[in-house]
């Protein structure tokens, strides 16, 4: 050691230097603190809009079965039924945007908060993964003179078809729109029924011409020869329906699903949403949930991640407020 750094070592302190070396011990004492911080580290809620036993609450509990060991933590499904899920957006929307409470949505979310009947902007929707893809499909009862998709086709070039499906300007309704805009048919009649079992029993006794459904709305139906399904409304076929062809196989883009999938509001940090990300895709990767997704009639490529799940909700909210404005449900 030479005598400059000696004397620099016994050198006395100035006040100004010690509150300099003090303030600057204090951060580095602090970093420890940070580095150590753990996410996540108490239960995660996760809020559906369904009630119990709900299709969307089954996927929340059916991902929650591997989530535990996927974490390290709890995970806790909160139900806030009401408003087309705007009960459920008004609670997130009240809670701290610290990653500990993701919600489980649908389309219908979408469509809520473009007709401003929630607290929540869409630029706070941030996704996180996406949970379901159910393709819609297009099918007729035993009885029905249609046989094909071609033949659907034709006969909605020739007239407006009957189409059941559920509310005006839901989900099902913006399929039917879309659908018919990139066919080249007129636009059908929609006539709303409660739900798919509703839907199911007047396509079987030709109350409409076609129903919109899904397929775990009509499995059994289509199983015992009373419903016939015409046309898949996806880029590929479906598992339990290998006969039946896709909208792209008849050169159709038109690709329409019930969706589900997991978001975070804006203003949860980038670290914990990527860890959100990869800890929902490892749950969903498990065997429990890959065969959920099997037995109910589902896409085997419904489970993805943030890109692409935030990709389809830009689309759907894109295109979902241009055929609302057409159909004249929103200005």
């Amino acid at each position: 050691m030479t005598k400059t750094d000696n004397a620099a070592i016994h050198a006395p302190i100035s006040r100004r230097g010690f509150a300099v070396g003090a303030v600057a011990a204090a951060g580095l004492a602090a970093l420890p603190v940070r580095a150590q911080e753990k996410f996540p580290d108490k239960t995660i809620e996760v809020v559906t809009h369904a009630g119990v036993g709900g299709g969307t609450d089954i996927t929340a509990r059916m991902m929650m079965v591997h989530a535990p060991g996927a974490f390290k933590t709890e995970f806790a499904v909160v139900n806030k039924v009401g408003g087309s899920g705007a009960a459920a957006l008004g609670y997130a929307t009240g809670k701290p945007r610290d990653g500990y409470t993701i919600m489980l949505i649908t389309q219908t979310h979408l469509l809520t908060i473009m007709q401003g009947k929630a607290q929540v902007k869409y630029d706070e929707i941030v996704g996180l993964a996406r949970a379901t893809d159910d393709p819609q499909i297009l099918m007729v009862g035993k009885s029905s003179p249609l046989k094909s998709a071609s033949e659907l086709i034709a006969a909605g070039k020739a007239k407006p078809l009957k189409v059941g499906a559920t509310q005006l300007g839901g989900v099902d309704h913006l399929a039917v729109f879309g659908f018919a805009k990139k066919a080249g048919i007129q636009q059908p009649t929609v006539v709303p029924f409660r739900g798919g079992g509703d839907i199911v029993i007047n396509t079987v006794s030709g109350n409409v011409d076609v129903g919109i459904l899904n397929y775990a709305e009509a499995e059994s139906q289509v199983k015992a020869g009373d419903v016939r399904p015409l046309l898949t409304l996806a880029a590929k076929r479906l598992g339990p329906l290998p006969d039946v062809p896709s909208a792209k196989d008849l050169g159709l883009d038109a690709s329409y699903s019930t969706v589900r999938g997991f978001v975070a509001l804006k203003g949860v940090p980038e670290d914990r949403l990527k860890i959100l990300e990869d800890g929902l895709l490892k749950a969903m990767g498990g065997q429990m949930y890959a065969s959920y997704i099997q037995t109910s009639g589902q896409s085997p490529e419904s489970v993805a991640g943030r890109k692409g799940w935030q990709a389809q909700l830009d689309a759907f909210y894109t295109e979902g407020q241009d055929a609302l404005k057409a159909l004249g449900l929103l200005k």
